[in-house]
């Protein structure tokens, strides 16, 4: 797995949204003291869950969340979330399959933190152990921040264990082994509560076996008075069956007298129908009729619209033609202008270069007078230098004297000369102005040519439309006769079906009010007739709610009522009131029994049940105890493998570093306090070049940040972690020291894909570091990151 970006929102400094990309080989993290650089380190920490606020250097955890500055106020939320790419499927199983996992802790005033893992919520403890099982995590050997080193030196042995435990890829296992010690814990007392549990279950089982034995007899009570009410249910239903029965016969009669009066209303309502259907398709025809007459208006209105349309037509093309035509004279005239000045400019260029030609002997003459001047007084000045050598200074002052005159003549040969030179450059200019005059006008020639082209072929296709447009008018002439001609023929046919219609209209009419006399007479016998329903509607109801009484009461039906009753085989049945004396009398001797437990014998056996299940229960305990026990032990004994495994590589490999930060000296590591490798410190014996074997704690302070930085790397050999990061761990060492650091780094690199992020003030450092991210603070409290790739630098500056 490989660490990709660490984003930073509202944490310490970082007020707004930073990205932090981690890239292969060395990232130096630079700037000056309380810029916030340390506040990377320490989110990368804290994300991977730092659950100590004095090591976020805070006195609470919320201490974290921006608290603001003097211009930008304070956030009630920081977040921080770390990317991991996964292209090899590697990592925890139950993130093999995914590509990229991210991790994301967020902080709420008043509200505590949160932990998620590609957005799903997870506990804490997650989050911890899944960077646990990639050799890292926030207190790992490969976080070393600010005093960290010094505090890996002073550490207790067995506290310097965890540094082994990270080679030996078990950090988790002490987690994990606790939690099964807390589980074996919990199994053991819960089986002291089960037992303790099914003691007093036993006791009361005793009970609750004497009182089911009253239960008995009040239940035999009880069956005894179902059998009575279920008796007097079953008269009350014999009653309202009687009922029914004389509603319905007067049903059956007014149900006779209503079928007469349907038939009627049937016989009225398809004469009516027939009525309908003649009239309908007028009705429809007419519609039609009307929707025509009016497409027809519409038509003859767009044919004038039309008409109108066309004439204003014909007149804009008439009044495009003239514009084209003036176009075209005018470009015409341009043409003419192109060729007159492209002539004019073409003999005036041969004058010139003809001119020019002329004056280029005098120029020649110009310039060999103008050498030969040169030449005299450059001899006659070597001369007055021999003279004065010779300290003859009348003769060189003669001499002198005869310079003037050679330096007038040398004055007046240069005049002439560049004014002949400047006459021969103004002739080029001009030459070259008139060059560029020419292709102007040519290209104007061209394109005057071109748009007389154009524009009349634009004349003659105007020209042929115009043709159309005028045989428009004829042809719209003939369709409006013929359309005027349909719409009378329309309105003709709209008059004839409306007059037919609206005859049979009344007569519909009158048989619709026939039909509401009849309506009303047998509304009437409908009502009568309801009335006889609502009651017989009315006792079926009652029945009903009687015998949903006798289901929910005596779980019996009406089938089976009376099989159930004390009435059952009796010939001649009592009365409902002698009945519901009977029942009293029942009731009044099973009150005199007193409170009855009912649900003894359903406790009874709930408890006993109850019992079987906590034997049950307590076997599964025991089976648990057992496996967990198994579980310890077998952790222990690979924990106690993989340690001793790692212990041999980080010593060979720890003596291997040791040797190259110190160029020389050796060093091992011993298992100290206890026999148990897991429980075991681990102490460090060093011996510098030149020195005895001894205890790091009597080595200087950068002695013993190389021993500690030794150690440290040696674990990465042993087993990589995907980054490590090393907060300003050169501060104490010297140039010497620091390039071997900084070398052991770029050998680290080529052998593992551990990604490096060193917090430094050390220029030696920065200057090997594959790319730097500057932290400032261009607003007093708040970071900003700048980033620079050195190597893409050096390649461009290569």
């Amino acid at each position: 797995m490989e660490f990709k970006k660490i984003q930073l929102n509202g944490f310490k400094s970082f007020a707004d949204k930073t990205n932090f990309l981690i890239e292969d080989g060395l990232t130096g993290i630079v700037g000056p003291n309380g810029c916030g650089k340390s506040n990377i380190v320490e989110s990368l920490r804290w994300v991977m869950g730092e659950t100590s606020a004095k090591s976020m250097r805070g006195s609470g955890m919320e201490d974290v969340i921006f608290s603001g500055t003097s211009n930008k106020t304070s956030k009630n939320i920081a977040e921080v979330s770390v990317t991991v790419a996964n292209e090899n499927n590697e990592g925890p199983v139950q993130f093999r399959d995914l590509d990229e996992i991210s991790v994301r802790r967020k902080i709420e005033k008043d509200k505590g933190s949160k932990f998620y893992i590609n957005n799903k919520e997870v506990r804490a403890r997650d989050a911890q152990m899944f960077f646990a099982d990639l050799s890292t995590g926030a207190h790992s050997p490969s976080m070393i921040s600010q005093g960290r080193i010094g505090a890996l030196v002073t550490a207790k042995p067995t506290d310097r264990r965890a540094i082994l435990e990270e080679a030996a890829g078990i950090s988790g296992l002490h987690v994990r082994r606790h939690e099964a010690e807390l589980r074996l814990g919990a199994a053991e007392n819960n089986l002291k509560r089960a037992d303790e549990l099914r003691r007093q279950q036993e006791k009361q089982l005793a009970n609750l076996q004497k009182q089911a034995e009253e239960a008995t007899k009040y239940k035999n009570m009880s069956d005894e008075i179902k059998k009575i009410e279920a008796g007097l249910y079953y008269l009350k239903l014999l009653e309202i069956d009687k009922e029914i029965k004389i509603e319905n016969e007067i049903n059956t009669e007014a149900e006779g007298e209503v079928s007469g009066f349907n038939e009627k209303i049937s016989e009225i309502e398809n004469f009516i129908k027939t009525e309908t259907e003649k009239v309908n398709p007028l009705r429809e025809k007419n519609i039609e009729n009307l929707s025509k007459i009016q497409r027809l208006n519409l038509e003859l209105q767009g044919l004038d619209e039309e008409n109108t349309r066309i004439q204003d037509e014909i007149e804009n093309i008439k009044k495009s033609l003239r514009t084209f035509d003036e176009d075209i004279n005018r470009e015409k005239g341009i043409v003419i202008d192109a060729n007159s000045n492209e002539k004019r400019l073409k003999e005036e260029k041969s004058e010139l270069i003809e001119i020019d030609s002329k004056y280029y002997d005098t120029e020649k003459k110009s310039n060999e007078d103008l050498d030969n001047s040169k030449n005299k007084l450059r001899k006659e000045i070597d001369k007055v230098k021999e003279l004065i050598n010779l300290q003859k200074n009348s003769e060189a002052i003669i001499v002198l004297e005869n310079c003037q005159l050679i330096i007038e003549e040398y004055a007046d040969s240069y005049s002439k000369n560049q004014n002949i030179k400047k006459d021969s450059v103004k002739r080029n200019e001009r030459i070259s102005i008139i060059d560029k005059e020419i292709e102007s006008w040519k290209n104007l020639l061209s394109n005057s040519e071109k748009m007389v082209s154009e524009l009349t072929d634009r004349k003659n296709k105007l020209n042929l439309q115009l043709e159309k447009l005028d045989n428009q008018p004829k042809l719209q002439a003939e369709k409006k006769g013929q359309i005027s001609e349909g719409l009378r023929i329309s309105e003709k046919e709209k008059e004839d079906n409306e007059s037919i219609i609206h005859s049979t209209d009344e007569k519909i009419d009158t048989l619709r009010a026939q039909l509401n006399e009849v309506q009303e007479q047998s509304i009437q016998i409908r009502e009568r007739k309801a009335s006889s329903g609502a009651t017989i509607e009315g006792l079926k109801k009652r029945k009903s709610d009687l015998i949903d009484r006798i289901t929910s009461e005596l779980n019996l039906t009406e089938e089976n009522i009376l099989e159930n009753s004390n009435l059952y085989g009796i010939e001649d049945l009592p009365d409902a009131v002698n009945q519901e004396d009977l029942l009293d009398k029942k009731r009044q001797e099973r009150e005199k029994l007193g409170s009855v437990n009912l649900k003894a014998d359903e406790e009874t056996n709930k408890y006993e049940a109850e019992i079987k299940k906590m034997e049950q229960d307590r076997a599964d305990l025991v089976s648990a105890i057992v496996k967990l026990k198994d579980s310890i032990n077998e952790l222990n004994q690979k924990g106690r493998e993989r340690l001793i495994e790692a212990f041999e590589k980080v010593n060979r490999k720890f003596n291997e570093v040791y040797t190259k930060l110190f160029n020389g000296g050796n060093a091992k590591l011993e298992l100290v306090d206890s026999e148990d490798p897991l429980e075991a410190g681990l102490e460090m014996l060093v011996s510098p070049p030149g020195k005895r074997l001894q205890s790091i704690t009597l080595l200087s302070g950068g002695e013993q940040a190389l021993t500690a930085l030794s150690l440290i790397f040696a674990v990465f050999l042993t087993n990589p972690s995907p980054i490590c990061v090393l907060d300003e761990v050169d501060a104490p060492l010297d140039d010497a020291n620091v390039t071997r650091f900084c070398s052991l780094l770029e050998e680290l690199i080529k052998i593992t894909n551990t990604k490096f992020i060193i917090v430094t003030h050390h220029a030696l450092t920065m200057s090997k570091m594959n790319r730097l991210y500057g932290v400032t603070m261009p607003e007093k409290g708040i970071s900003q990151l700048v980033a620079v790739d050195l190597q893409k630098a050096e390649s461009m500056v290569a």
